[in-house]
């Protein structure tokens, strides 16, 4: 049976970009793409001159533009009269489907609410994993990644889980940030001893260390959520991995900074392992 990647949309454009990117790992693992929409107020009214719902016609319109960019793909489609969050997390589940990919706003919005909303809560919930698209991403590329270590064992279970079911990585950066200046050698150690066992993964080409401390003297990068969305923001990653047990704390650091209110909106795809 062939997998299949679950694409919510809500026809917005950031959902348009979230479909071709699914599409794009589809046509890499030859995956089936299912187009899903749950009716809204406004996609479950019926079209002008015609008794077939707006969201019906709307899907087979995106259904038809992406199979003449994707023209070797199986795309099906499918609309529910249910929230998405009520039906998502028990829809979307092995083996039938292999990831959820969704973008990080909706129709009409013209700011990230990833968090607080439908992906937000899919993300926390799903049972496979699911890939975030910001509105500002063109095309899949798994060149250069990145992942939050903390030294945990899961964070190998989701670097397989993503090139089992996603693709290979050319680049890892593997990203520490610690408090106390003094363990900064101890740290390195650690980093040194953590990249070994992570080369023992097979389709990892290079691995690089970053390790930075807060910087107290610096008030751009005076806690942990300043320096990572600054390492991030100053690299050219690709996507960001982040493990089952991390979720909760990328959410605040994506959210609002502890110490000014600052917001650190999505702008790389992120993979949210589930698995």
């Amino acid at each position: 049976m062939t997998k299949k990647i679950l694409v919510p949309t809500d026809f917005s454009k950031n959902a348009l970009v979230a479909a071709q990117y699914a599409c794009e790992i589809a046509k890499e693992n030859d995956y089936d793409i299912h187009l899903f929409h749950c009716y809204t107020t406004s996609t479950a009214t019926e079209m002008e001159n015609s008794s077939q719902l707006k969201a019906d016609f709307l899907i087979q319109e995106l259904k038809e533009q992406l199979t003449k960019e994707y023209s070797s793909l199986v795309i099906t489609t499918e609309c529910v009269s249910r929230l998405l969050t009520d039906v998502l997390p028990d829809y979307a589940v092995q083996p039938d489907f292999v990831l959820i990919i969704m973008g990080t706003t909706g129709a009409g919005q013209g700011k990230s609410v990833i968090w607080g909303s439908n992906t937000s809560y899919i993300t926390s919930k799903s049972k496979i994993p699911v890939i975030a698209i910001p509105n500002n991403v063109i095309t899949f590329s798994s060149n250069k990644i990145a992942i939050l270590t903390n030294f945990k064992a899961e964070e190998i279970e989701t670097l397989n889980t993503y090139i089992q079911n996603v693709s290979s990585i050319n680049e890892l950066d593997i990203i520490h940030i610690y408090k106390d200046n003094k363990k900064a050698k101890d740290i390195e150690q650690q980093l040194q001893d953590w990249t070994f066992n992570i080369k023992q993964l097979s389709d990892i080409g290079s691995i690089n260390i970053i390790a930075q401390p807060i910087q107290h003297d610096n008030e751009d990068l005076d806690t942990v959520p300043e320096v990572i969305n600054h390492i991030i923001n100053n690299n050219n990653y690709d996507i960001i991995l982040v493990t089952k047990t991390r979720k909760s704390f990328f959410e605040r650091i994506i959210s609002t900074s502890v110490s000014r209110q600052i917001t650190l909106s999505l702008q790389k795809p992120t993979f949210f392992d589930n698995i």
